[in-house]
């Protein structure tokens, strides 16, 4: 074989392989949840459940049914009712609320301190109302955070529900008060 073919060939394989390497994804791929982004007062369905946030609010003190603590609280108000049929929810395992809030590269999880969803089996064609409460730091307040809202804590190859909250447009009240958690009115 000629040299200056050799060479082509050889360059030709390089080109392809580099190729192959900008088109392979990454590892986290394999693992990513599947997204499903609604924005406030729309609802996302997802295979178990489906759930609307209906409102979202900030302010320097959280209150629930004789619960207070100051701080720098966002309290989201949110509507979920299981999916499918009731025989296929007592086959598979139990669909747990979850929900995290990511501002600045940084998750904080619901709090599991007042009575909230947090931790909420939906039920089948039932639509509950209640809420979810996050401490965040002051400084993140003029900020653009998303909500992600999941039926387990290992997201990996699950449905996610991301919802943005523009943290700067939420007016800051005095006291922010969680739903009571129960039936929606329908």
């Amino acid at each position: 074989m000629r040299p200056w073919l050799v060479w082509t060939v050889g360059l030709a394989l390089v080109v392809v392989a580099w190729g192959i390497v900008q088109l392979t994804p990454d590892e986290d791929i394999a693992t990513s949840p599947f997204v499903v982004t609604a924005p406030i007062g729309e609802e996302a369905a997802l295979t178990t459940f489906t759930v609307a946030v209906t409102d979202a609010r900030i302010g320097e003190a959280a209150v629930a049914r004789g619960w207070r603590a100051d701080g720098t609280w966002l309290v989201v108000d949110l509507e979920m009712t299981g999916r499918g049929q009731e025989r296929d929810a007592l086959m598979r395992p139990a669909a747990l609320l979850n929900a995290t809030f990511i501002v600045d590269g940084l998750t904080y999880r619901a709090s599991e301190r007042p009575a909230s969803l947090i931790g909420t089996q939906p039920v089948v064609d039932i639509a509950r109302v209640g809420s979810l409460a996050f401490e965040l730091p002051p400084d993140v307040v003029g900020q653009t955070g998303m909500l992600r809202i999941s039926g387990d804590s290992d997201t990996r190859l699950a449905q996610v529900v991301e919802v943005p909250i523009d943290l700067a447009s939420l007016d800051e009240e005095p006291e922010v008060e969680l739903l009571r958690d129960g039936w929606a009115e329908r």
